[in-house]
Order: structure tokens, then C-alpha cells, then sequence
């Protein structure tokens, strides 16, 4: 396999550790750091991993492995870690705005900081060696705990039940995926039937895939904005990942089973989005109905032996990665706004708001695949990889693009269009989304927007 580190490997440890200190730092020194320490150590801390993108968005990115951590960026893993700087920053810039309407600000802080960089090492550590394997889970793991306890103390309606639900499928799902690895020594090439089976199954649950998917939806509402953009966006697609390196190319009998469960996402659950009547519930339930025709790419890769299932899903990973993040974000903007999330109490919010207004209508067709984001050669490659298949399965792949794009236009003119409702009329208006509040969601449209006229940022990771 192809793999690719930076020309100086010391700045990828940093790229991962920083965040990892200096949210240690806001944890251990408590309420003795001031407000203006705790802005510092958060933007120290994102230094490192922007100075990494520059890398892998260079020419130069082929060197040796990172001397500290073991770390080695591997085709897959480079996409993801680069996606993960962008929506790391993107949740940290929101995080550092929310900071004066949290308690415990530095706990909040600290502990999304470690979230992040849990992220960041599990992309960064090579799945294609036993002890990088082994790296990269505890990596995973590590970074399930914040996300527990900052849903948990600092969510919204429904967090104490969403993060328990979260705890217990999420830790069932990590022990049967860790028995699978157990059986293959952590090697892709020992993985045979039995162990690809668990394998499937555990890090099947970490990504949502049906049916082992009620507890996504809840837990991202019911999340911080910031969490819900860093685990939706970003730290879910460690499972695919891992089914990638594991699964791709040695199914056998648990091909079928994988093409099933994934037409499960892709139509059933589209059609649950469809009943959705909250804009937060409807982002969440999205994002794990578009993990559908990422699961059919790697399913065609596994069946034909053929890459190019496999970059479409590196593409629609990374691109899914963006938009998720984004209407998040968005959608917590749209609350602040309107005090509700609910569809049928919204409206006329492009009249009060026409930023945000702009920002999510950009979001929602970057999500559905528009033609110039990242989303739309991703899909596309999917539907292109299926070509040789049947008829029936390349129709209900398409339908997830005709399904998307319904329940998320109807959202969007539900919430921004026609006349502004008479309760928001009456409420006292935060106004539109300021220069400061703009910078997170433009970074990630921008980057989707990259990926939309240049794939090659992403396919040309991958050995021809």
C-alpha cells in the first residue's frame, strides 16, 4: 500500500499533540487561567494542525513516519486527517464564541480540544500495521470520552438519555469490532470470514450503518454544535476506515449482508428523514442516510476488485465531512435566531438574516451533491462505479440524490422563505450572522468548493 507522511514528521506529532496539551493545560489549570489564556492555548493548539494542511495540500508531502507518535498518513487516512484539520478548526472557532454562554468554560474548551485531537491520531496512525491498528482504536476510544461527557453536561434537550444510548451501543459496538481485530491479529491480510464479520458489525455501529443506527440521530441533536460537527463530520468515519482497510477486497459471504444494510441506509432511512419536522433531527438523521453510498462504494470496490468504488467513498467521505459540519453549525444559527428548531414555528428567516440564509442554502446543496462541491464527484463516482449492476441497485443508489434533495429543500424554504412568522416577529432579533460567526461555515463551503473543481486533491492520494 501507498503511504504518505510529511517531509518533516515532527510537525504531524504536533499536529496531533497540541490540541491534546493544550486541552490538557485548560483541565489541569482550571479557573486559574483567564479567558484571554484559555483563546491563546486553543489557537496555539490549531496552529500546528493548519500548518499540516498546508503540507498535505503541497506537492512535497512524501517523507518518512513521524518519530514520536508512529504516526503515518496512509491514502485514506490523509483525506480524512486533512478534512478533520478544517472541521477541527471550524468547531473550535465556534466553541471560542460559546465560550462566555457556558459554565465551566475551560472544562468546555479542554475537553472539545481533546476530542479533536483523538480524532486527529486516529487518521494519522496506519492501518495497515498491526501496531498502528491497535494505535489508531485506542486513538477512536479515546475520543468517544469527551464527546460522552460534553454531550452529557453541555447538550440540549434529551442529553442525558442520548448520551447513555451513545455510551452503551457505541462501547457494545468498539468490543465486538476490537474481537474482530483479535482474530486477524490486527492484520488486514489474516481477516477471514469470521473476524470480518465482527468487524462489520462493531465498526458498523460506530458508523451508523442500519440497523444498528438510533443512536446517531438523538445523540446529534442533543450535542453541543461543536461535538455534533466533530463526531458527525469526522470522527464517525474512523469505522469506515477501518471496514475499508479490513473489508474491502475479502467480504466473501458478508457481501450481500454489506449491500443490504447499506440500501437500508441509503433508501429507509431517506424516507425517515422525509417525516422530519425538526431541523436539527432532520441534519442528524441526513448525515446518517448519506452514509449509504459511501458503504455501496466500498461494496462495489470488495465486488469488482476494482479502486475507483473506493475513491468515490475517500471523496464522499471528505466531502460529506464539510457540508455535515456546516449545517450544523448553520443549524445552531438558526436557533440562536429563531429560538426554535422546529419547521412548522420557522420562516421568513432570509428577510431578518440573509447571511445565514445564504450560507445554509449553500450548505444544503453542497449536501445534495450540486454540481462544484465535493459531495457531487463523490456521488457521482459511487454511481458510476455501479455501472455493471444491476439496474434495481443502481436505482435505489440514485434515489438517495432525489430524497436529499427534497426533505433538505423543504426545510430550507420552510425555515428561510415566505412570510416571517408573527412569534418571530415579535421576538427581539440577534440581527444576521456577524464577519466572526461567518468564518467557520465559509472555511468549510470553500474547502468543499476546492474539492468540487479539483477531486485530484483527494484521488490523487491513491495509487492508479
Amino acid at each position: 500500500m501507498t503511504v504518505l507522511a510529511l517531509p518533516a514528521g515532527s510537525l504531524l506529532d504536533a499536529a496531533v499533540f497540541a490540541p491534546l496539551a493544550a486541552g490538557a493545560l485548560l483541565l489541569l489549570a482550571g479557573r486559574r487561567l483567564e479567558t484571554a489564556w484559555q483563546v491563546i492555548a486553543a489557537n496555539l493548539a490549531a496552529l500546528p494542525a493548519l500548518l499540516q494542511l498546508g503540507f498535505l495540500l503541497s506537492e512535497g508531502r512524501l517523507g518518512g513516519a513521524s518519530p514520536l507518535g508512529g504516526f503515518l498518513l496512509e491514502p485514506l487516512g490523509a483525506a480524512l486527517f486533512g478534512m478533520t484539520v478544517l472541521v477541527g478548526a471550524a468547531a473550535l472557532h465556534r466553541a471560542l464564541r460559546q465560550l462566555g454562554q457556558v459554565e465551566l468554560p475551560h472544562l468546555y474548551l479542554g475537553l472539545i480540544l481533546i476530542l479533536w485531537s483523538g480524532t486527529l491520531g486516529a487518521f494519522a496512525s496506519p492501518l495497515s500495521t498491526p501496531s498502528g491498528v491497535l494505535a489508531a482504536y485506542v486513538y477512536h476510544e479515546f475520543a468517544l470520552i469527551p464527546t460522552f461527557v460534553l454531550t452529557l453536561f453541555w447538550g440540549g434537550d434529551g442529553r442525558r438519555s442520548a448520551a447513555m444510548q451513545m455510551a452503551v451501543t457505541l462501547t457494545l459496538g468498539a468490543m465486538v469490532g476490537l474481537a474482530g481485530l483479535f482474530l486477524c491479529d490486527f492484520q488486514p491480510s489474516h481477516a477471514e470470514a469470521p473476524a470480518i464479520g465482527l468487524i462489520l458489525l462493531g465498526f458498523g455501529t460506530l458508523v451508523s450503518l442500519f440497523p444498528f443506527h438510533s443512536w446517531a440521530a438523538p445523540v446529534y441533536s442533543a450535542a453541543p454544535s461543536p461535538v455534533a460537527m466533530l463526531h458527525a463530520g469526522a470522527l464517525k468515519k474512523f469505522g469506515l476506515a477501518v471496514i475499508a482497510a479490513f473489508g474491502v477486497g475479502r467480504l466473501g459471504p458478508w457481501s450481500d449482508v454489506l449491500l443490504w444494510l447499506a440500501l437500508g441506509n441509503t433508501v429507509l432511512l431517506g424516507a425517515v428523514c422525509l417525516a422530519q419536522r425538526d431541523l436539527k433531527q432532520l441534519v442528524s438523521w441526513s448525515s446518517v442516510a448519506h452514509m449509504g453510498p459511501i458503504f455501496l462504494g466500498l461494496w462495489v470496490a470488495d465486488r469488482t476488485g476494482q479502486p475507483d468504488g473506493l475513491v468515490a467513498a475517500a471523496v464522499l467521505m471528505t466531502a460529506h465531512g464539510l457540508a455535515a459540519a456546516a449545517l450544523f453549525a448553520l443549524s445552531n444559527d438558526v436557533r440562536a435566531r429563531a429560538g426554535t428548531y422546529r419547521l412548522d414555528e420557522l420562516g421568513g428567516l432570509a428577510g431578518r438574516a440573509p447571511v445565514l440564509a445564504a450560507l445554509f442554502i449553500a450548505a444544503t446543496m453542497a449536501s445534495i451533491g450540486l454540481p462544484g462541491f465535493g459531495n457531487f464527484w463523490g456521488e457521482l463516482g459511487v454511481f458510476l462505479s455501479l455501472r455493471d449492476q444491476s439496474l434495481w441497485i443502481q436505482a435505489a443508489a440514485a434515489s438517495t440524490v432525489v430524497l436529499s434533495a427534497v426533505y433538505m429543500l423543504r426545510a430550507t424554504a420552510s425555515t428561510f422563505h415566505g412570510p416571517l412568522r408573527p412569534e418571530l416577529a415579535a421576538a427581539e432579533s440577534r440581527g444576521d450572522l456577524g464577519w466572526a460567526d461567518r468564518l467557520g461555515p465559509l472555511a468549510l463551503l470553500a474547502a468543499s468548493l476546492v474539492l468540487g473543481c479539483y477531486p485530484a486533491i483527494v484521488t490523487r492520494l491513491f495509487p492508479q
